[in-house]
């Protein structure tokens, strides 16, 4: 089939834009649907009650879970969460987009990587500020936390970035041992934010819904320049 104008112009456009000409309206969306995700689910867990001490259902789940590990586990699960924060991704993120930019040169792609990292991280207290929801008080709150407990920082980091490391690596390498090891690394990250006590399953499950939109819409706004870079 043959191409159309319109079709031979929109990947003329694409073949010649430059790195900083990205899809600025979609991130704009993709942050906004990211933030208002979060304030959905906050919406639906006040109506379901229990906002300020956990419903029954969270504060079951988090007995359920609060359970006597191995000390080997509980250091591996202590540990897990510094895999997840943007304390220790942030000088990874920059070291990838180093590399990305000055070595593999790829500018799209280390633009991508490095918004992904910023909205992940301005989403966090942005929500947390708006909402303030008191962390649990069922268990001693162990390891890193900060702020109020709505939503889950981890959890969005966890998703958004660690899936978008994996993601290009994936596509500049052909690994796909990456999400192997990435994706049971978050759900390690998800799960210990419940059980060290320092966020209700709501606050976890909120993290995991903005983190999926968040990737995904900066998956769309990069996915033409990204493709041209590998074609190139």
């Amino acid at each position: 089939m043959e191409k159309t104008d319109l079709e031979v112009a929109r990947v003329a456009s694409s073949e010649t834009r430059p790195w900083w000409r990205q899809r600025w309206l979609t991130i704009a969306a993709g942050y906004s649907f990211a933030f208002l995700s979060g304030m959905a689910v906050a919406a639906w867990a006040k109506r379901s009650g229990g906002w300020q001490h956990g419903t029954q259902w969270e504060r079951s789940l988090m007995t359920a879970w609060h359970v006597h590990l191995p000390a080997w586990l509980d250091a591996l699960i202590y540990a897990s969460p510094w895999l997840g924060t943007n304390i220790t991704l942030i000088p990874g993120v920059l070291a990838g987009v180093w590399w990305l930019w000055a070595r593999a040169k790829r500018p799209h792609l280390a633009m991508r990587l490095l918004i992904v990292q910023l909205g992940s991280y301005i989403l966090n207290p942005a929500l947390k500020d708006l909402y303030g929801r008191p962390r649990p008080d069922l268990f001693p709150h162990r390891g890193w936390y900060g702020w109020s407990s709505f939503p889950s920082g981890h959890a969005i980091a966890s998703i958004a970035v660690l899936f978008t490391v994996a993601a290009i690596l994936h596509r500049e390498r052909g690994w796909t041992w990456t999400y192997w090891l990435l994706v049971p690394v978050s759900l390690l990250s998800l799960y210990s934010r419940i059980y060290l006590g320092v966020h209700w399953p709501i606050d976890v499950l909120a993290g995991v819904i903005v983190g999926i939109v968040w990737f995904l819409m900066t998956s769309l706004a990069f996915r033409d320049e990204s493709a041209r870079e590998r074609a190139g």
